[in-house]
């Protein structure tokens, strides 16, 4: 069994070549287009999605959960048809799906004069306006790709062979497709058929999860393995657990359904979130670590422009001011190109929710009083980690008001509270670490080993002649020896233990 994905942004000639191929084997085709047009007739919103993430308006949870509606629709009809048996497909980044499984990779690309002269006839324009035309396709089609996949589209490594059309045809390139296929390399084994199927099992009960009213606004991360379906939840959405096996019951092929709340939750309390920025990627680490939800609160900044009347004329402390009412331009909204600054929140739920760990977020406007009465009571952190706070102001300013709000938020919560600044220190390990590691390592040894090469000495300080002369000095040293290595050995084993990811 052949599975070939065809990649191109030349949407001519991936289609030529994918025609080309399946007349000399015989294979059944699928193109993206084709997949588009189901996806409109199931209701799924592609052509505003997809103006959405190119155009890059404020992202939101709607347009994430779209995104993953969307990629749940691409991947079952994906699977339903590879596991009929062999099969062309040909899209924008159809390379980038059905990861794990057996398949062969093919990156397209035809000369600019090509592509340029085809556009002008089909849409009859003169050259320079296709030739515009063209290079504004494809950079928001590597956009689409970006937003969609997290990767480029031309990235040379995701691709096993990349032909370019301006020195062979197309015919040639069927020949040397076709004859690369049936190498062992891409032909479907027991193991890859197995991931295939786990794909398509898991992305039919993604699928039906987000269809179904009942469990729409859930942030669910699911998995199949050999037919058992492992659904796992955040713990502020502990009500759907009794729904989830309601709507995947009768799932084909699902033999029992595992319904797991997330072990815990983590706070992330900062004024401008960054999907992209270490503070994330910390959390992120330690989130899949413990098996944590993510749950984000902005304080919006008293500095920032609020609605047309301009900023907010006051301080932080413990004032309080109320928030507009704002639509967020995601997928349900009628201009899809209106840009809401939310200070990244909305980003970062959608890439905490495409990586499974979404606790919900808010924005707080208002004192960082508003903060405290928001956590209060609620108690289910398993940590709480104060990011990048008080901006507009200086460093010393910033330290000390954090440090504040560390503690009050410690007092309400009764749970551990930490800067963005410890989070590495307490939780990871890194080069600071190692370093800390090995000279810590160095030290404990060298005590023991001065202490059981020096039998002698050790055993004369405790009960010879000095210690007749001064027998306070003995206990003295005692004491302060005991904890300098008690401090050292710790030291040690919870670096060790950090380096095995044991907290």
């Amino acid at each position: 069994m052949a599975l070939v994905m065809i990649s191109s942004l030349y949407q001519g000639g991936r289609e030529d070549l994918a025609r080309e191929l399946a007349a000399k084997t015989g294979w059944p085709t699928l193109s993206r287009e084709e997949l588009l047009e189901s996806a409109k007739e199931e209701g799924i919103k592609v052509g505003r999605l997809e103006m959405s993430l190119i155009k890059r308006p404020s992202s939101s949870e709607k347009l994430a959960r779209e995104k993953k509606l969307y990629l749940a629709f691409i991947t079952v009809n994906l699977c339903r048809k590879a596991l009929e048996g062999n099969l062309i497909y040909s899209g924008r980044a159809g390379h980038l799906m059905l990861p794990g499984c057996h398949k062969l990779r093919v990156g397209l690309s035809a000369p600019l004069d090509i592509r340029t002269k085809r556009t002008a006839k089909a849409l009859n324009m003169e050259m320079e306006q296709a030739e515009n035309y063209l290079a504004q396709l494809d950079e928001d089609i590597d956009r689409w790709i970006r937003q969609t996949h997290h990767a480029s589209g031309q990235d040379p490594t995701k691709f096993d062979i990349f032909i370019n059309l301006e020195n062979m045809s197309v015919h040639n390139a069927a020949e040397t497709l076709h004859a690369i296929s049936q190498l062992p390399e891409y032909q479907g084994t027991l193991s890859s058929t197995r991931v295939l199927e786990d794909l398509y099992l898991s992305a039919q009960a993604e699928l039906k999860l987000i269809m179904d009213e009942r469990t729409t606004g859930a942030d669910l991360r699911v998995k199949a393995d050999t037919g058992f379906i492992s659904v796992t939840y955040p713990p502020h959405q502990e009500h759907f657990k009794q729904l989830i096996p309601e709507v995947l019951s009768g799932l084909e092929g699902c033999r029992e359904i595992h319904c797991t709340m997330a072990a815990t939750n983590i706070l992330w309390v900062q004024e401008l979130f960054d999907p992209k920025s270490e503070n994330f990627h910390h959390i992120m680490q330690l989130a899949q670590r413990w098996g944590a939800a993510v749950e984000l609160m902005r304080l919006v900044s008293p500095s920032e422009p609020l609605d047309e009347r301009g900023a907010v004329d006051m301080e932080y402390d413990f004032g309080r001011w109320d928030c507009p009412e704002i639509d967020d331009g995601g997928v349900e909204d009628d201009d899809p190109l209106v840009v809401i600054n939310d200070g990244g929140l909305s980003t970062t739920i959608e890439e905490l929710i495409d990586k499974g760990r979404c606790g919900g977020g808010v924005s707080i406007c208002g004192g960082y009083d508003k903060i405290l009465e928001r956590v209060q009571g609620d108690g289910d952190y398993a940590l709480v980690v104060v990011g990048d706070m008080f901006l507009s102001k200086g460093k010393s300013t910033r330290t000390r008001r954090t440090r504040e709000l560390t503690m009050n938020i410690r007092d309400r919560l009764k749970a551990p509270v930490i800067t963005a600044d410890e989070l590495e220190s307490k939780f990871m390990f890194g080069k600071r670490q190692a370093v800390n590691l090995v000279g810590y390592s160095v030290a404990v040894v060298l005590l023991y080993y001065l202490v059981f090469t020096h039998q002698d000495q050790v055993s004369a300080f405790l009960s010879g002649p000095l210690h007749e002369k001064a027998k306070w000095l003995a206990p003295l040293v005692i004491f302060m020896f005991i904890p300098v290595i008690a401090y050292l050995y710790g030291a040690v084993t919870g670096l060790a233990l950090k380096l095995i990811n044991i907290d």
